[in-house]
């Protein structure tokens, strides 16, 4: 089945935008054209709460087709682990085809020629389930959600071990799902929603390194003091393959460092979440992370690092922008782009190798109507897709419908 790329004309005002940015010492014109948006997929009418046709994933596979993949369940752990809605182009974006189930997997290409790409299990009840004695149980910020922390150790023998892959060796043609060993500070795992959340990476926030390691940000973890008490309810953490991807450990930690004058809300975070971290073009690691939370707005956070991600410099307010899960990548003519939302969708860059200076944002989506959360895939030197979602695309009969949407982004320098 082939999905209509269609939009209604006058649907999207900006349709076409050009701005210019001066970024680093010697100043770099750069202009962002956005081309038309394109319809990936469509909610069926009756689609209306939130979670289903959201967290777009874009990825290439290995046979140069692109797959679009997104959530059609609800954004509670209770609906971890449910298959994704899928779209495949052949165009590099200019239409696309709806998948059926069982569907595709797109994995990480891997320097000794595997395929590899992380999987959530889905969660189980705890009905039934003879649990220990939580060590914690953290309130979180958003509708009164809580977090019930157990030792990993005093855990039931018979629930499903966590950080689960899919391998496609070099050659093969099979995906076999592995356990990876991962190794992290204080080995705790929690409950949430009636529900034990089997521990699990996000495919999007893995990364291969130059020298072939594996990187991946986590964030699922209490900050906790020396003694073993809760700072913050969440702790970014990079971790570190280098066989890869079968064993992890924890190559570092951001702790929450907030900026008191940027957020009166500071002491009420949760902490810094959603970490996501990219390569610049001098070789040194951005990490960009959200503060947003049930207690407002709050700003991101960006730090970097020169050292392989060993150590981090005192984070500091991005950009002067807020969002959700920021999206970072670097083109091989030099620009760097960060995508970010919620409210709405925007896009800056930056023409300087260290990543220091930004343009001001360019609305994708103005303000509200999306999740705010988004993916970026390079085609070439130049040009680069965007996925994101929009709330009310009109379809054939014109009725608003939740929609996922692929737009080309032309940069020219």
């Amino acid at each position: 089945m082939k999905t209509d790329s269609f939009l209604q004309p006058g649907l999207m005002s900006l349709a076409t935008a050009v701005l210019a940015a001066t970024s680093g010492e010697n100043a770099m014109a750069v202009e962002l054209v956005l081309h038309e948006p394109v319809v990936v997929s469509q909610a069926p009418a009756g689609v209306k709460e939130w979670g289903p046709w959201q967290f777009p994933l874009l990825q290439r596979l290995a046979d140069g087709l692109l797959l679009a993949e997104f959530q059609t369940g609800a954004d509670s752990a209770t609906d971890y682990g449910l298959p994704m809605g899928q779209a495949v182009s052949d165009d590099n974006g200019a239409s696309w085809h709806t998948v059926p189930a069982p569907g595709l997997t797109a994995g990480l290409r891997l320097p000794n020629g595997d395929e590899l790409r992380a999987i959530q299990q889905p969660s189980v009840p705890l009905k039934g389930l003879a649990m220990p004695k939580p060590w914690a149980v953290i309130p979180g910020s958003y509708d009164a959600v809580v977090q019930t922390y157990y030792w990993r150790a005093e855990l039931p023998v018979d629930l499903p071990k966590g950080w689960a892959f899919l391998r496609r060796r070099a050659g093969g043609t099979e995906w076999v799902k592995e356990l990876a060993q991962v190794t992290v500070p204080d080995q705790v795992e929690y409950a949430t929603e009636g529900v034990y959340v089997v521990p699990f990476l996000d495919q999007d926030r893995i990364q291969v390194a130059p020298d072939g390691r594996l990187l991946a940000m986590l964030y699922v973890r209490p900050q906790m003091s020396r003694h073993r008490t809760v700072d913050r309810r969440y702790l970014s953490m990079l971790l570190e393959s280098a066989d890869h991807g079968r064993s992890w450990t924890c190559k570092s930690t951001i702790p929450y460092c907030p900026d008191p004058k940027a957020d009166p809300d500071w002491d009420a975070r949760d902490g810094f979440t959603e970490p996501q971290t990219g390569r610049l073009p001098d070789g040194s690691l951005l990490t960009l992370m959200r503060t947003s939370d049930g207690n407002r707005r709050g700003p991101l956070y960006a730090t970097r690092s020169t050292d392989g991600g060993a150590s981090w410099e005192k984070p500091r307010v991005f950009n002067g922008q807020t969002g959700s899960w920021p999206q970072i990548l670097s083109l091989k003519n030099g620009v760097t782009v960060v995508a970010s939302g919620a409210p709405g969708v925007y896009l800056c860059w930056s023409a300087d190798p260290a990543g220091k200076t930004w343009s001001a944002p360019l609305a994708v989506v103005p303000h509200g109507g999306t999740c705010g959360y988004s993916d970026l895939l390079a085609l070439n030197d130049h040009e680069f897709l965007i996925v994101y979602s929009s709330f009310d695309i009109p379809d054939r009969n014109g009725q608003p419908r939740k929609t996922i949407l692929c737009r080309k982004v032309t940069v020219r320098n």
